[in-house]
């Protein structure tokens, strides 16, 4: 398999406190990457941030947010 793990720095707090905003943007980062998604779930936290994670035929990918530091962390796993 295949794993990226990558922490993203100043990034647009807005964005990274949009659950909308990051479920969109794991629908292009599947579709970018060739992936075939089979469910994910986004959840704003309290008091700011969101969580999403997917599951994907070849694994997971997931993202998790710090808006007020302006960074994200991205999980991409691949397998098969």
């Amino acid at each position: 398999g295949q794993h990226l793990l990558l922490d993203i720095e100043n990034v647009d707090g807005a964005f990274l406190n949009s659950e909308e905003r990051l479920a969109h943007a794991m629908l292009e980062l599947v579709d970018e990457c060739g992936l075939t998604l089979l469910s994910y779930h986004c959840h704003k936290l309290i008091p700011m941030g969101v969580s999403c994670a997917g599951v994907l035929l070849e694994s997971h990918v997931s993202f998790h947010t710090w808006p007020s530091e302006g960074v994200i962390t991205l999980d991409l796993f691949t397998c098969g």
